[in-house]
């Protein structure tokens, strides 16, 4: 119970963390300090201390990365924030994890994801052409609304009172979709849009994979067909026209690519820097250029195999439960591809906590069971676009 309450109050606080600190302030440091004791009381319970040994290989990938850094000349406080989101993400886990009540934790968090959303909303001026929601709010850019949607379905589709899944049968889950998918599309974000048009696709697929078929090939038809419009509202809405910020990036990309052919096995270690546009940076806007770029092929696969280990958790789940969290964890790690998320040291903390919570939630909802069981859903149900 102690765990929980830690770990609420850990991710309410995130409402208030700045995405870019400069420094550390109270509200961060009291945010750390929730976060390690939250991760400490959490390895009380056995299947937290299990998730911690499947991810003890993180543990070598960063000694080794940090080692290959300093032999490369990388700066050691560069090195020390280059390793922070991965143990956060192992302390979110394992707090999540150990919590009581799993449940409560993702509503909390889903709550907050919701309101995340209508921060973004209230503070822009207009939503005419040209405007978005991370010229007054950059936060949203860390990607919580799609890890709201995630959370709306697997609530739904877990409910222990045995309400229907359908968004139309459940008011307020329809009314906090809409807001989450307004927020995104305000946004202007392509990584978030990417997350959640490829975690959807992947979330129906699994489902009904003979449907999702059908509409994909209906969907290519209509692309094919009114190819010029949409051109034309991806270079208005989505700045696929922006030269200067897509050239920025890829040069981003090619100077991590080069320093990755140079050490393909080892990477240039955590620390490590390059010199784009005549800023030092330390990240890339894509998430496997990164890793290839720090870790190697050596590092980025300790990193990947416990990832894969915790997945197969799922193979207990039922066919929609392990869709929905699969098409999920698509579409958080998708939106990464274009931007630096990975790096927001609350988000990363949150996607563990998310993670341990959905875990420990779904084994105690196969093993109450369900109530009443559901009825089926209508062919047509709005729940299928949500992943």
């Amino acid at each position: 119970m102690v765990t929980r309450g830690v770990v609420i109050i850990g991710v309410l606080l995130t409402l208030v963390l700045p995405i870019f600190p400069q420094g550390i302030s109270p509200t961060i440091a009291l945010f750390l300090a929730l976060a390690g004791l939250g991760g400490l009381l959490g390895l009380m319970s056995r299947a937290a201390r299990r998730e911690l040994m499947v991810l003890s290989p993180w543990l070598g990938a960063l000694l080794l990365a940090v080692l290959v850094g300093s032999l490369r000349q990388g700066e050691a406080r560069q090195a020390l924030e280059d390793s922070l989101p991965y143990l956060l993400f192992m302390i979110g886990i394992v707090a999540g994890r150990g919590a009581s009540r799993p449940r409560s934790v993702l509503q909390v968090t889903l709550v907050v994801c919701v309101l995340d959303s209508l921060v973004s909303l209230y503070k822009m001026p207009g939503f005419g052409p040209g405007m978005r929601s991370t010229y007054t709010y950059f936060k949203i850019t860390a990607g919580l609304p799609l890890v709201g949607l995630y959370l709306s379905s697997l609530l739904r589709h877990t409910d222990p009172q045995g309400r229907r899944p359908a968004l139309l049968a459940r008011p307020l889950h329809l009314a906090v979709v809409g807001v989450l998918l307004v927020s995104i599309f305000a946004s202007v974000s392509r990584g978030m849009i990417l997350g959640y048009v490829l975690g959807a696709v992947v979330t129906a697929y699994l489902r009904r994979p003979s449907q999702m078929l059908l509409v994909s090939l209906v969907v290519c038809l209509g692309l094919l067909a009114w190819s010029s419009v949409f051109v034309e509202m991806g270079e208005k809405y989505l700045r696929l026209g922006s030269e200067g910020t897509i050239r920025g990036r890829f040069e981003e990309i090619e100077s991590a690519w080069e320093t990755f052919l140079r050490y393909p096995l080892l990477g240039a270690g955590l620390g490590a820097t390059f010199l784009v546009e005549g800023f030092h940076k330390a990240f890339v806007h894509n998430m496997a250029a990164y890793h290839l770029w720090k870790f190697g092929l050596l590092g980025s696969g300790l990193l990947a195999l416990p990832l894969v280990v915790i997945g197969r958790q799922l193979r207990r789940a039922s066919r929609v439960e392990r869709a929905i969290a699969i098409g999920g964890a698509v579409s958080v790690v998708a939106d990464p591809v274009t931007c630096a998320a990975y790096k927001t040291y609350y988000l990363v903390w949150i996607y563990g906590v998310v993670a341990g919570a959905s875990l420990s939630w779904l084994a105690a909802w196969r093993q109450q069971g369900r109530a009443a069981p559901a009825p089926p859903e209508p062919p047509g149900d709005p729940a299928v676009l949500v992943p």
